[in-house]
């Protein structure tokens, strides 16, 4: 049995809100009887406990990009730099530091499926027809318990894309997040980006016919080749532009008259809601976003619209001048056209409208379906029955195709792990927001687990 998730970005506490324990104590019960069910066989319907359960954490767990302990290095300790000096790598540390303790509880529920295993009954009985009909149940659970060996394996990706850095200093960081959740990945060693980098964990993708990987490398924004050890235009959108906007708009406050800053009491939270942009999707509502919570707050709207254009206005322009910015020419292109936009007398609302009217923005909840078919058609992939990704935040099963193999016809299907982030999204009539929490699971079966099923999907929403 193979469970999948990914894209919890978790952090520090320094920007956006975060999903706390009850999820990781959900996935435990939810991993449970995933594992229960999987021990009843195919074939009689025999029930024989299940030995091992592997879990799969698909990248952007740890997120080391959202952090604004980033705020106040110097560029050359920035993720682009290209001379990594101990500061660089102390920074890194820090930043892993903070979220480990910030989210101590629900990594202390990882480790401890690791470490204890998952508890199943040992046997079941069939009751007599009598005993079915009078207890209304068909099998009774012994007292015993088996315990089912659970192995979790870290893959990387776009904003943990560090713990693939190829250098003995990333050693220590590495091993104290192994220690710290419990990880079956293999001391001192880069984190896997590729199936293959990792031999157990390629052996079980293998076992459960699945191929997965985060699904970064199809996004030229987040991914630059040639490797995933370096920086992508993404880290320079989060760090110059979504980290620093409620920064900006937080000085701006300050120098605020009393009879102009509406209902605010404290500044603190108002700024916590303004980094929720990271959370929207597509990105290019920000403008939207920060104009609902100025709506909320009762702020001199006059005051903050002429506020926020100077602040965006000097944010894009030390964003188009990044040296990673600079190779992507159209994405250069766009930002400038904004900073323009920005230039005239336009309030927050107008800016929202023009960057979705002219597309400034590609970063839309798209499928990868198109990417999983090519995984599908060559490459290590190529044999596989599920081909399964995250980075989206866009939870889907897509029935892709059938093939003959070994004289049976088998179907190919793509599945996106989603997110378990807040997920902040506009109405279809209006441009109000709704918010909600999200959680998907994806698990796979292997041989007669399951009565000879081999996969089940959940996602699931829960109002904030």
């Amino acid at each position: 049995m193979l469970v999948i998730i990914s894209d919890l970005h978790l952090t520090d506490g320094t920007s956006g809100e975060l999903i706390d324990e009850k999820a990781f104590r959900i996935f435990r019960n939810r991993i449970s009887d995933m594992a229960y069910d999987a021990s009843w066989r195919s074939g009689t319907g025999y029930y024989q406990p299940l030995e091992q359960l592997d879990i799969l954490l698909l990248g952007d767990i740890i997120d080391m990009i959202r952090s604004e302990q980033w705020n106040a290095q110097p560029e050359i300790n920035m993720p682009w730099t290209s001379e990594r000096s101990d500061a660089f790598f102390s920074q890194i540390s820090a930043i892993v530091d903070g979220v480990l303790e910030n989210n101590k509880k629900s990594f202390g529920i990882l480790k401890d499926i690791a470490k204890a295993g998952i508890k199943i009954p040992l046997s079941m009985r069939t009751l007599t027809e009598d005993e079915k009909i009078s207890r209304n149940i068909g099998s009774e659970a012994s007292p015993e318990k088996a315990t089912v060996k659970v192995n979790i394996y870290y893959m990387v990706g776009n904003h943990d894309w560090f713990l693939y850095i190829d250098d003995p200093r990333m050693n220590a960081i590495r091993n104290h997040i192994i220690d710290s959740l419990g990880l079956a990945n293999e001391r001192d060693k880069r984190f896997p980006y590729f199936p293959n980098e990792n031999k157990d964990l390629e052996q079980s993708q293998t076992d459960h016919q699945v191929y997965a990987l985060h699904g970064d490398i199809f996004d030229e924004t987040n991914y630059q080749p040639p490797t995933r050890d370096h920086s992508s235009v993404g880290d320079v959108v989060v760090l110059k532009l979504l980290n620093e906007i409620p920064k900006q708009i937080r000085q701006q406050l300050a120098d605020f008259p009393a009879d102009k800053i509406g209902t605010i009491t404290d500044i603190d939270i108002f700024v916590q809601e303004l980094r929720e942009i990271d959370n929207l999707r597509p990105y290019s509502l920000a403008p939207l976003w920060i104009s609902s919570v100025i709506q909320k707050y009762g702020l001199d709207i006059q005051l903050v619209n002429d506020s926020i254009r100077d602040a965006l206005r000097q944010l894009i322009h030390d964003f188009t001048t990044n040296p990673l910015v600079s190779k992507q020419h159209l994405t250069v292109i766009e930002m400038e056209m904004t900073s323009i936009l920005l230039k005239g007398h336009i309030t927050i609302e107008t800016l929202a409208v023009l960057i979705q009217r002219f597309s400034l923005s590609k970063d839309n909840m798209e499928s990868y379906r198109q990417y999983a078919r090519t995984l599908t058609t060559k490459g290590p992939g190529m044999d596989k029955t599920f081909y399964v990704m995250g980075h989206t935040h866009y939870p889907e099963v897509v029935p892709m195709s059938s093939c003959t193999r070994n004289g049976q016809v088998v179907g190919q299907i793509y599945m996106n792990t989603g997110t378990w982030r807040p997920l902040h999204k506009t109405g279809i009539y209006d441009n109000s927001f709704i918010s909600l929490n999200t959680m998907t699971i994806a698990g796979f079966y292997k041989d007669n687990e399951r009565m000879g099923h081999s996969f089940e999907y959940w996602t699931g929403s829960l109002d904030l």
